[in-house]
């Protein structure tokens, strides 16, 4: 016998609830991670700006990444791109407050192809950025980084890796939960760097790999022939 209606609209709701205190928990993470320095000096180590390179932050959130570059390669000239234009609008305001000039913080809502010609970037940099899309989305996003880097151009991208140990595989089970297996698995299992290989990047490889406690991230760095 079916359960009454009444139940089964319920039961939808309640699960409705439960993904969306799961998302804001998730969410939760994301910022404490990006508020935690003690890994991000190895993706500045391998970003390493030079005074006269063009750089794309994509998917910088409320803009952390890119003001503390800017701030600290004053000479160098950076773009931040995310699809929530409300973290765009903190982020504007934020570099607006701090008086900020070599950083453009815009709102990315062109789907798989972003509003910049072919090899308009030295460098790009994405950060936490993979690991919670499908593998096509993995896949088109690289193809997107790039198709916006110049001739011998380089991709440094930080995001969970395989875990080493019990609670590193904390984040990745909760990201199978929220975003599903398909794209957890390529993290869990360490082969999601096949995609940037797919995309036709060379010469990839795993700069630095550090425990977050709850979860590991790896910086890799990629190169556009």
């Amino acid at each position: 016998m079916s359960p009454p209606q009444a139940l089964v609209g319920l039961e939808r709701v309640s699960n409705r609830i439960r993904l969306g205190f799961a998302r804001l928990l998730y969410e939760g993470f994301f910022d404490v991670m990006m508020s935690d320095r003690s890994w991000q000096e190895a993706v500045i180590d391998s970003l390493a700006p030079r005074a006269d390179d063009r750089i794309l932050d994509f998917g910088t959130g409320s803009g952390s990444m890119a003001i503390m570059l800017a701030l600290r390669f004053p000479s160098t000239t950076f773009v931040a791109l995310d699809p929530d234009p409300s973290s765009v609008a903190k982020a504007v305001r934020d570099i607006t407050r701090r008086h900020i000039e070599n950083v453009q913080v815009l709102a990315e809502t062109t789907g798989d192809r972003f509003s910049f010609g072919a090899g308009s970037f030295d460098k790009a940099v994405s950060v936490l950025t993979f690991h919670d899309r499908s593998p096509d989305e993995k896949y088109r996003l690289a193809n997107e980084l790039r198709r916006i880097l110049r001739r011998g151009g380089t991709l440094h991208v930080a995001d969970y890796d395989k875990p080493t140990n019990s609670n590193e595989h904390r984040i990745l089970k909760f990201t199978e939960r929220i975003s599903g297996p398909a794209a957890a698995t390529p993290h869990l299992n360490g082969s999601w760097t096949d995609f940037l290989v797919k995309a036709g990047f060379v010469g990839i490889r795993r700069q630095s790999s550090q425990s977050v406690g709850i979860g590991r991230i790896s910086v890799i760095r990629a190169r556009k022939l």
